[in-house]
């Protein structure tokens, strides 16, 4: 009994590693991206500065530059920094001048060489500080 027990398993195991190799080795190829935004308060008075910090990366693109944006309120997205080389995260510290939310963004910009044109790849959901 404990033998086709054995025999059973080892015939499954076999089967699935065999199974997943095939699934990896022909299977269809999917490009990896990410992106990330970290501030280092959610919270803070009138004068004090808040460390922001962009990072990102996609394979599907040759040159990938990361930005960090930011808003007063419901205003408008102004780029705060980029990185001046591709594949480098972006930290900036951002002073808050008045009371209200401050939000800030990350976007990676793609390109195929570094001399050339760079477009939208993608942005990240927006992170707000709240200036008392």
């Amino acid at each position: 009994m404990r033998t086709n027990i054995r025999r059973t398993t080892t015939a499954l195991t076999v089967t699935g590693v065999a199974l997943g190799a095939l699934l990896l080795g022909d299977g269809t190829a999917f490009a990896k991206s990410t992106i990330g935004l970290t501030v280092s308060s959610h919270s803070l008075r009138v004068g004090q500065s808040v460390r922001v910090t962009g990072s990102g990366g996609d394979d599907s693109v040759l040159y990938t530059y990361t930005c960090v944006d930011s808003r007063v309120g419901s205003g408008s997205w102004h780029a705060v920094s980029c990185s001046s080389k591709p594949y480098r995260s972006v930290t900036v510290s951002v002073r808050a001048t008045r009371r209200g939310t401050l939000s800030f963004r990350t976007r990676l910009l793609g390109a195929r060489s570094t001399t050339g044109p760079r477009r939208l790849d993608r942005v990240s959901a927006p992170t707000t500080v709240v200036v008392h």
